[in-house]
Parts: structure tokens; C-alpha cells; sequence
């Protein structure tokens, strides 16, 4: 009977053993992962960082002459992601642009309504309070879609690092080409990093 114990309790450790293994092994498994979609994230943030950077600087070179007709590597690899995005981003300007002038009417009606201490009887002082909380409700709508445009905005030149770096990167690493504008080849440096 005592072999009986000893054996059941030999094959005990070993299971207790083999599941504390199978756990550390689970645990550096899930922390693995867990590091690598940071690492992921972190580096498409970097990308979308570099793209709204990227855009603000080129969108100074691109209505002249010379973007358009060059043959410069540098601008013929930017010139159709680029181009797209102006596109997007253009149009989104003009809905944002819309979209201040009715924030501007929303605030100029608000402040319009008449203060509920200028009114003689309690209905009017009512009607005159819920006037101005119908024209704060409709400010406040108007100024969340002009945040919402402004975001769809800022998404656009983002996609547009997240786009143009791959492309970057696989002229760097199969041609060694690296791009001749000085700026733009410091914001790719420091994404690359």
C-alpha cells in the first residue's frame, strides 16, 4: 500500500509540474503577443505621425509648376499618394469650411435669445429658457460634426504616412534610393527609428 501512495503522489508532482510548465510557457506565450501588437500599434502611430508631418510639408511644394511636370524619383514616388490624399482632405476642407459658417450662425442665434431676465412674466422667462437651451443644443451638434470633419481631416493625412512609408521603405531596401528632399528624408529617418 505505501509503493501505491508513493506512486500516486510521484504522478501527482509530475502533473502538478507539467501544468506550472504549460502555464509559464501559456504566460510568456500571451505576454510575447501582447508586446508585439504594442509594437505594432507604436509603429503605425509613428507612421500616421510621419504622414500628417509629411503632408504639411509637401503641401507647400505641390501647387507649383515644377511638382507637377519633375522627374524627379523623389516626387513621382510621392506625386499618386499624395495627389489621392489632397483629394480627400480638399474636399473635407470645403464640408469643415461650410460647416464654420454654420457654427458661427449657431452661436451669433444663441446669442441672440433673449435672457429669461428680461422677461416680465414666468412664461415668458420659460419660453425665452428653452429658446436658448434649443439654440445651445443645436451650437453644440454643429461644433461636434465641425470636430468630426476636422478629424476625418487629420485621418486622411495619417493614412497617408501609413500609405507612403512602406513604399519608402521597400525603394530603400531593394534599390538603396533614399529621398533627396531634406525634410522629408528626416521624417522617414525618424519613423524608420
Amino acid at each position: 500500500m505505501a509503493t501505491n501512495n508513493t506512486d500516486t503522489s510521484s504522478m501527482w508532482d509530475n502533473v502538478i509540474a507539467s501544468a506550472t510548465k504549460a502555464a509559464k510557457v501559456a504566460a510568456n506565450h500571451a505576454k510575447l503577443h501582447a508586446d508585439l501588437l504594442v509594437t505594432d500599434r507604436d509603429m503605425h502611430t509613428c507612421k500616421e505621425k510621419n504622414g500628417v508631418e509629411m503632408y504639411a510639408h509637401l503641401e507647400s511644394i505641390t501647387p507649383t509648376q515644377e511638382f507637377c511636370v519633375a522627374d524627379d524619383c523623389l516626387i513621382n514616388v510621392l506625386r499618386p499618394t499624395l495627389i489621392k490624399a489632397q483629394r480627400e482632405v480638399a474636399a473635407y476642407e470645403r464640408k469643415r469650411d461650410a460647416m464654420k459658417g454654420k457654427v458661427n450662425m449657431a452661436e451669433a442665434n444663441r446669442s441672440r435669445t433673449t435672457s429669461i431676465f428680461g422677461a416680465a412674466m414666468v412664461g415668458e422667462k420659460i419660453m425665452n429658457a428653452a429658446k436658448y437651451a434649443a439654440a445651445g443644443a443645436k451650437e453644440a451638434a454643429t461644433k461636434t460634426e465641425l470636430a468630426m470633419l476636422e478629424r476625418q481631416i487629420l485621418g486622411f493625412k495619417e493614412e497617408f504616412g501609413v500609405e507612403l512609408y512602406p513604399i519608402f521603405e521597400s525603394m530603400e531596401d531593394n534599390e538603396g534610393w533614399l529621398p533627396t528632399d531634406r525634410k522629408v528624408r528626416s521624417l522617414y529617418d525618424s519613423c524608420r527609428e
